[in-house]
């Protein structure tokens, strides 16, 4: 295949990807609030998966031949699992900088310098009845992404289709509300997921059936026959917390507010096993990606009997 057939079969692959997010406008923000992958590098890194997966066509490998195929899959995970590596660099980075104490120790700043504590969340109003939930299976959560899926049973096949998205957060308080968490749209990490399927026809549970009568976007129980799957991404309440952002003085004297910033973070669990994530995130993905990216080439190339020669050839 000569070099424009080359490009345009990835210009092909990258509009259909295109038209597959205009058919389901929620596929790619689920995929970034499940992953953490933001927008930009997420299509920065598919165009780069195509151009390096036909790279065995440039050569000259027969498209009859679906075997070789398989090598291009496993290049394509290899760079899913590289952009979300390189997607938690800048926390992990964040992690290792920012100085970390004990809530009873932080004191607030003039300077907007960052600081990272970690702890039990506690609910501000101080009332375990009121404490924050995700909002269709009640679960403890100080912050939860959710989306919503309608189920399409008309055609020959079940299919899932985008239906709505959101976030919930909740303010808290570390260390015997020593420190408030008041932190506004923070990069979340290691978070928990839950996703359930209820009929709309029956009988819908609590919360979900007020949460979906207080959001008119959503459909209210017993409003259709239709099938809704939840999925709930969530950073628990009832285990320990790591947050990182700006110290300020609280409007209580004696209480520290930790407030959001530019590269205000939270993460589930304490600081050490936040650390541990994010070093497994970058390291461990980043090098399980470059293998398999360079791995799955071979064998897409040894499956296609081209070689990268031939590639070099055709420049």
């Amino acid at each position: 295949m000569s070099g424009f057939g080359y490009v345009g079969l990835v210009i092909l692959s990258v509009v259909f990807v295109f038209s597959f997010r205009w058919l389901d406008p929620g596929a790619s923000a689920q995929v970034s609030q499940q992953f953490g992958i933001p927008s930009h590098v997420g299509w920065t890194f598919a165009i780069a998966a195509f151009l390096w997966a036909y790279l065995p066509v440039l050569a000259g490998a027969d498209m009859g031949n679906e075997l070789w195929f398989f090598g291009s899959v496993v290049a394509g995970v290899g760079f899913f699992a590289v952009a979300v590596s390189v997607s938690s660099i800048d926390a992990y980075r964040l992690l290792r900088r920012v100085s970390f104490a004990e809530p009873e120790a932080i004191t607030p700043s003039d300077t907007h310098s960052l600081v990272g504590t970690s702890g039990l969340p506690i609910p501000l109003s101080g009332d375990r009845e009121d404490e924050p939930k995700t909002p269709f299976s009640g679960r403890p959560s100080v912050y939860t992404d959710w989306t919503v899926r309608r189920g399409d049973f008309n055609s020959s096949r079940r299919e899932w289709k985008h239906f709505g998205e959101g976030t919930e957060q909740a303010e808290f308080s570390l260390g015997d509300g020593t420190v408030e968490v008041t932190a506004e749209d923070p990069r979340t990490f290691n978070k928990k997921e839950h996703t359930f399927t209820i009929d709309l026809s029956k009988h819908v549970p609590e919360p979900a059936a007020t949460f979906l009568r207080e959001h008119p976007d959503l459909p209210a129980p017993e409003s259709s026959d239709d099938n809704l799957q939840f999925a709930e991404r969530y950073i628990p309440a009832d285990s320990s917390v790591t947050v990182i952002g700006n110290a300020t003085q609280a409007a209580d004297p004696g209480v520290v507010c930790i407030e959001g910033a530019s590269e205000s973070v939270l993460i589930r669990g304490d600081a050490e096993l936040a650390r541990c994530t994010m070093r497994k995130r970058v390291y461990w993905l980043g090098v399980v990606g470059i293998v398999m990216i360079l791995g799955g080439q071979l064998l897409a190339f040894w499956l296609s009997a081209v070689s990268l020669t031939d590639v070099l050839s055709t420049l």
